[in-house]
């Protein structure tokens, strides 16, 4: 199992391009009620830790809804990252497992700095703002005319508390 820890601010990834997550609508109420501190994926960028991460809710929601900002990242098998987030993960073993199933690697984000936008914007909006807008199955980088616009949307919340892992 590996990890990363907490770097110091100036050698996080900020700069990075922000990445654009799709999530279930149960999954991304959680984040944004703060119950789901880690996130499952199967695949990752590189250098992911410090990144912005913009969540697009999936149907029935169809929505930009907010975003957060990935911390510390967890690798390794399905069993070394149930142990490691299993109270973070927002979903239960049978849930995980299924999640996995398969998989020899499995990656854990962890959620800090949420924030959720004053006013989603809908799909029919996006893709009459960005014509070629896709939706990610899973994530995609966000394209630099996209960045600026998701960075102008008013957030209801600015900081958010730090999920400490200690």
């Amino acid at each position: 199992m590996s990890t990363t820890t907490d770097l110091p601010a100036d050698r996080c990834n900020l700069q990075a391009r922000p990445l654009l997550f799709s999530l279930k609508p149960r999954y991304a109420n959680l984040v944004f009620e703060g119950l789901k501190k880690a996130e499952l994926r199967r695949r990752i960028a590189s250098g992911i830790e410090g990144r912005n991460v913009f969540i697009y809710v999936s149907s029935p929601v169809r929505q930009l809804r907010g975003g957060f900002r990935v911390g510390e990242v967890w690798q390794g098998s399905p069993e070394e990252v149930w142990n490691e987030v299993s109270e973070l993960a927002g979903v239960d073993k049978q849930g995980f497992d299924a999640y996995y199933a398969g998989c020899e690697i499995a990656y854990a984000l962890q959620i800090t700095d949420v924030w959720e936008y004053e006013n989603p914007a809908d799909l029919n909006k996006l893709r009459k703002r960005f014509p070629n807008f896709v939706v990610p199955q899973s994530w995609r980088f966000v394209k630099p005319e996209e960045h600026r616009s998701f960075q102008k949307m008013r957030r209801v919340k600015k900081e958010c508390e730090y999920f400490s892992l200690v």
